[in-house]
Protein backbone atom coordinates (compact mmCIF):
# COMPACT_ATOMS: atom_id res chain seq x y z
CA UNK A 1 0.00 0.00 0.00
CA UNK A 2 2.82 2.37 0.84
CA UNK A 3 4.01 1.82 -2.66
CA UNK A 4 0.91 3.77 -4.08
CA UNK A 5 1.36 6.35 -2.22
CA UNK A 6 4.49 6.60 -3.46
CA UNK A 7 3.43 6.61 -6.96
CA UNK A 8 0.79 8.72 -6.18
CA UNK A 9 3.22 11.43 -3.97
CA UNK A 10 5.81 11.18 -7.26
CA UNK A 11 3.66 11.23 -10.25
CA UNK A 12 0.86 13.89 -9.14
CA UNK A 13 3.00 17.06 -9.25
CA UNK A 14 4.28 15.70 -12.79
CA UNK A 15 0.68 15.24 -13.91
CA UNK A 16 -0.24 18.80 -12.64
CA UNK A 17 2.94 20.30 -14.85
CA UNK A 18 1.81 18.41 -17.76
CA UNK A 19 -2.06 19.45 -17.40
CA UNK A 20 -0.76 23.15 -16.70
CA UNK A 21 1.44 23.09 -19.81
CA UNK A 22 -0.97 21.81 -21.97
CA UNK A 23 -4.13 23.78 -20.72
CA UNK A 24 -1.78 27.23 -21.30
CA UNK A 25 -0.81 26.18 -24.96
CA UNK A 26 -4.71 25.00 -25.69
CA UNK A 27 -6.15 28.79 -24.23
CA UNK A 28 -3.38 30.51 -26.36
CA UNK A 29 -4.07 28.46 -29.52
CA UNK A 30 -8.09 29.29 -28.95
CA UNK A 31 -7.30 33.13 -28.34
CA UNK A 32 -4.88 32.98 -31.24
CA UNK A 33 -7.98 31.16 -33.68
CA UNK A 34 -10.79 33.39 -32.21
CA UNK A 35 -8.64 36.30 -33.11
CA UNK A 36 -8.53 35.37 -36.38
CA UNK A 37 -12.23 34.79 -37.44
CA UNK A 38 -13.53 37.51 -38.64
CA UNK A 39 -16.56 37.64 -36.45
CA UNK A 40 -16.42 37.23 -32.21
CA UNK A 41 -17.82 33.38 -32.12
CA UNK A 42 -18.20 34.21 -27.92
CA UNK A 43 -20.39 36.88 -28.85
CA UNK A 44 -22.35 35.02 -30.93
CA UNK A 45 -22.61 31.99 -28.85
CA UNK A 46 -24.21 34.30 -26.14
CA UNK A 47 -26.65 35.56 -28.48
CA UNK A 48 -28.14 32.07 -29.25
CA UNK A 49 -26.70 31.31 -32.05
CA UNK A 50 -26.50 27.84 -32.87
CA UNK A 51 -24.48 27.83 -35.83
CA UNK A 52 -21.64 29.28 -34.16
CA UNK A 53 -22.26 26.92 -30.93
CA UNK A 54 -21.46 24.30 -33.54
CA UNK A 55 -18.54 25.61 -34.79
CA UNK A 56 -17.10 26.89 -31.68
CA UNK A 57 -17.50 23.46 -29.81
CA UNK A 58 -16.18 21.72 -32.41
CA UNK A 59 -13.23 23.59 -32.16
CA UNK A 60 -12.69 23.69 -28.76
CA UNK A 61 -12.37 19.28 -29.38
CA UNK A 62 -10.66 19.76 -32.34
CA UNK A 63 -7.64 21.96 -30.60
CA UNK A 64 -7.98 19.51 -27.38
CA UNK A 65 -7.28 16.02 -29.28
CA UNK A 66 -3.30 16.86 -31.12
CA UNK A 67 -3.08 18.22 -27.36
CA UNK A 68 -4.20 15.16 -25.90
CA UNK A 69 -1.69 12.77 -28.11
CA UNK A 70 1.17 14.58 -27.33
CA UNK A 71 0.75 13.36 -23.72
CA UNK A 72 0.59 9.74 -24.70
CA UNK A 73 4.75 9.19 -25.08
CA UNK A 74 5.74 12.37 -23.25
CA UNK A 75 9.31 12.48 -22.42
CA UNK A 76 9.37 15.34 -19.69
CA UNK A 77 7.30 18.56 -19.96
CA UNK A 78 9.46 20.52 -22.47
CA UNK A 79 8.74 17.66 -24.99
CA UNK A 80 5.28 17.85 -24.39
CA UNK A 81 5.57 22.24 -24.54
CA UNK A 82 7.27 21.81 -27.68
CA UNK A 83 5.40 18.71 -29.88
CA UNK A 84 1.86 20.68 -28.04
CA UNK A 85 2.64 23.88 -29.75
CA UNK A 86 3.86 22.22 -32.85
CA UNK A 87 0.76 20.43 -32.95
CA UNK A 88 -1.36 23.51 -32.36
CA UNK A 89 0.68 25.76 -35.19
CA UNK A 90 -0.15 22.81 -37.53
CA UNK A 91 -3.78 22.66 -36.39
CA UNK A 92 -4.29 26.57 -37.18
CA UNK A 93 -2.78 26.25 -39.99
CA UNK A 94 -4.96 23.19 -41.31
CA UNK A 95 -8.25 25.75 -39.82
CA UNK A 96 -7.15 28.66 -41.73
CA UNK A 97 -6.47 26.21 -44.45
CA UNK A 98 -10.06 24.72 -44.67
CA UNK A 99 -11.60 28.96 -43.55
CA UNK A 100 -9.93 29.53 -46.83
CA UNK A 101 -11.52 26.56 -48.73
CA UNK A 102 -15.14 27.24 -47.23
CA UNK A 103 -14.68 31.40 -47.29
CA UNK A 104 -18.68 31.94 -47.27
CA UNK A 105 -18.93 30.07 -44.03
CA UNK A 106 -18.15 33.10 -41.52
CA UNK A 107 -21.20 35.11 -43.03
CA UNK A 108 -23.38 31.94 -42.59
CA UNK A 109 -22.47 31.20 -39.48
CA UNK A 110 -23.24 34.81 -38.28
CA UNK A 111 -26.67 34.84 -39.79
CA UNK A 112 -27.35 31.92 -37.55
CA UNK A 113 -27.51 28.83 -40.57
CA UNK A 114 -26.26 25.50 -38.83
CA UNK A 115 -25.82 23.13 -41.81
CA UNK A 116 -22.51 24.88 -42.93
CA UNK A 117 -21.21 25.06 -39.66
CA UNK A 118 -21.27 21.77 -38.68
CA UNK A 119 -20.10 20.60 -42.18
CA UNK A 120 -17.16 22.91 -41.11
CA UNK A 121 -16.82 21.76 -38.03
CA UNK A 122 -16.55 18.05 -39.45
CA UNK A 123 -14.01 19.16 -41.28
CA UNK A 124 -12.03 20.02 -38.95
CA UNK A 125 -12.63 17.45 -36.12
CA UNK A 126 -11.76 15.00 -38.90
CA UNK A 127 -8.40 17.12 -39.69
CA UNK A 128 -7.88 16.84 -35.87
CA UNK A 129 -8.19 13.90 -35.68
CA UNK A 130 -5.18 12.35 -38.25
CA UNK A 131 -3.20 15.06 -36.52
CA UNK A 132 -3.37 13.45 -33.40
CA UNK A 133 -2.65 10.15 -34.91
CA UNK A 134 0.21 10.86 -36.66
CA UNK A 135 1.89 12.83 -33.39
CA UNK A 136 0.60 9.68 -31.50
CA UNK A 137 2.64 7.60 -34.22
Amino acid sequence: MTSVFDSLAQGFPLLVFYLLAVAAIFVIALYIYIKLTPHNEFALVSEGNMAAAIHLSSLIIALSLPLAACLIYKVSILDVAMWGTLSVALQLFLFRMTDMIFRGIPDLIERDIAAPALVLAAFKLAGSIVLAFAIAG
